[in-house]
C-alpha cells in the first residue's frame, strides 16, 4: 500500500511539471458577480479583481467549462480538495478560484449551482483567458505563488486522479 502511494506520488509529480514552468501566470481582470462572503474570501481590498490581488501567497485555480464531462465529473473532487486543503490548515496561504473558459456568467452560475463549488468562479466569454492560458485544454489546474511574481508551482491539464496524492504535493510545494 504504501509503495502504491509513493509511485502515484512519484507519477504525479512527473505529470505535474508544469508546462509554463519560469513563466508568470496572467494578470487578466477576473469577471462574474461576487458575493460579498466570496470578496472577503479573496481578500480584496479594491474593485479590481485579478489574481495579483488576491490577498494570500498562492491561488489554486481551476480552468473549466460547464460543457467539458471531465470537469463536471470532477468537480466533487475539486470541491473535497478544496474542503482538504482548508481542513489541513494552509488553506489561510491559498485561495482556490475558477475560470469558466467559453462560459458566460449564466453558465458559470448553472455549474456553481449544480456542482455546489464553495469558491469563487469567473467568466470567461470572449476567450480572453483561454487565449491567455495557450488554449489549454479543460480541466485545467495552476498552483501560482502570487509573492514570487505569479509564477506557476504546478500545472495539470486532465482529470483528477488522487485527491489525497494532490494534496501532499500542494503540501509539499507551498512549504516555507
Amino acid at each position: 500500500m504504501f509503495r502504491r502511494l509513493i509511485l502515484a506520488l512519484f507519477l504525479l509529480m512527473l505529470l505535474a511539471a508544469p508546462a509554463i514552468a519560469g513563466q508568470a501566470f496572467p494578470d487578466l481582470p477576473l469577471t462574474g458577480p461576487l458575493e460579498a462572503g466570496q470578496r472577503s474570501y479573496l481578500g480584496l481590498s479594491g474593485d479590481e479583481v485579478r489574481p495579483s490581488a488576491v490577498g494570500a501567497r498562492y491561488v489554486f485555480v481551476e480552468v473549466f467549462s460547464m460543457y467539458c464531462p471531465i470537469c463536471q465529473h470532477d468537480a466533487p473532487s475539486v470541491n473535497q480538495l478544496y474542503a482538504k486543503v482548508r481542513e489541513a490548515g494552509f488553506g489561510k496561504d491559498m485561495r482556490f478560484i475558477g475560470i469558466g473558459t467559453g462560459n458566460t456568467a449564466f453558465e458559470v452560475n448553472v455549474f456553481r449551482e449544480k456542482y455546489a463549488v464553495p469558491f469563487p468562479l469567473f467568466d470567461d466569454p470572449d476567450f480572453t483567458w483561454h487565449k491567455a492560458l495557450d488554449e489549454v485544454g479543460t480541466p485545467a489546474f495552476y498552483l501560482v505563488d502570487l509573492e514570487d511574481g505569479r509564477s506557476v508551482r504546478y500545472h495539470h491539464v486532465g482529470a483528477l486522479s488522487d485527491v489525497d496524492v494532490l494534496l501532499a504535493l500542494l503540501k509539499d510545494l507551498t512549504a516555507r
